[in-house]
């Protein structure tokens, strides 16, 4: 059953991961010259098309195009973008449906942000950035023109206001500016029961969850909860005495560099942050972690360069 279980669900390697996106790339730049091509073609019909602009094999590459971008990870996305020339990113980045615009843009590129930005209005830019979290809004909102932010702002909750004036308040290279509000706590009083009613209340757990924070009625923390551990374990027993110490704890003003380290050496999924009184203030996750040593490798380059 074991050996069935692995042919079934391969785990795709490095190289097919490379190979799957260098060939949505090549997807994408065929069809945009298609576009321009075929809309190059039937412009120079007009006399004997009533409307050369809506030739249905023009439409159907441009609803292809749009179709291969839909089902492309934001992450992808971004790459296809940042290795497009300036005029065909831009074209590509107006058939972006608009609810995907601010996780996309969150993934590119300093630069190639700048462009995609430039190109925006200020409502479109709201409406991008409405759809982030607090900590995303965090890494983005420095980009984005300040009446843009300022807007953005004023739809957030008090919560919301004071998690992003946090975020916003830390240097890149601090743990703070990688730190994620999203994330589950729980009493120690209570049962694994009342644990896995809380859980289920949610549409879906935040990503990178593989534990629960453990914390007092001050919100300090006491300790944490392996997911794996509320599943196998008894529904009756107390969570107090399920509960361990987290392999490590960080501070908002500790360097990203060590957390980045710590990560590699105790193969973390996430981990707590806690201020000076040790009150849970958030958490760093395994995916913020590997972007910011990816943007730092390539700040590192680009300085070669």
């Amino acid at each position: 059953m074991h050996e069935a279980l692995e042919k079934e669900s391969p785990v795709a390697s490095s190289a097919s991961v490379d190979d799957a996106l260098s060939e949505a790339l090549a997807d994408v730049v065929l069809l945009v010259r298609q576009y321009r091509l075929l809309s190059g073609f039937a412009e120079s019909l007009a006399d004997t098309l009533d409307n050369p602009s809506q030739n249905p094999i023009v439409q159907g590459v441009l609803a292809n195009l749009r179709a291969t971008l839909d089902g492309l990870h934001p992450a992808d996305v971004a790459h296809i973008l940042e290795a497009l020339p300036l005029d065909e990113r831009l074209f590509v980045w107006d058939l972006v449906k608009a609810e995907r615009e601010g996780e996309i843009l969150v993934e590119t590129s300093d630069a190639v942000r700048e462009s995609l930005i430039a190109s925006m209005d200020a409502p479109e830019l709201v409406a991008a950035a409405a759809t982030l979290d607090t900590d995303e809004l965090a890494e983005l909102a420095p980009d984005l023109p300040r009446e843009v932010v300022e807007e953005v702002k004023k739809a957030l909750d008090p919560e919301e206001r004071e998690q992003l004036r946090q975020a916003m308040s830390y240097e890149e290279d601090m743990v703070g500016a990688l730190m994620d509000f999203e994330m589950v706590d729980v009493r120690p009083d209570v049962t694994l029961e009342v644990v896995m009613r809380y859980l289920r209340r949610f549409d879906e757990l935040p990503a990178n969850t593989d534990q629960v924070f453990v914390v007092d009625r001050e919100d300090k923390l006491l300790g944490v909860l392996p997911t794996n551990v509320i599943l196998v374990t008894d529904e009756d027993k107390l969570v107090s005495d399920l509960m361990t110490e987290p392999k490590i704890r960080f501070e908002p003003t500790d360097h990203a560099d060590s957390a980045a380290a710590a990560f590699e050496r105790y193969d973390l999924v996430s981990a707590p942050v806690v201020d000076a009184n040790g009150v849970l203030v958030g958490r760093v996750t395994v995916a913020e972690v590997l972007d910011f040593v990816r943007e730092s490798a390539e700040e590192d380059l680009r300085a070669q360069a």
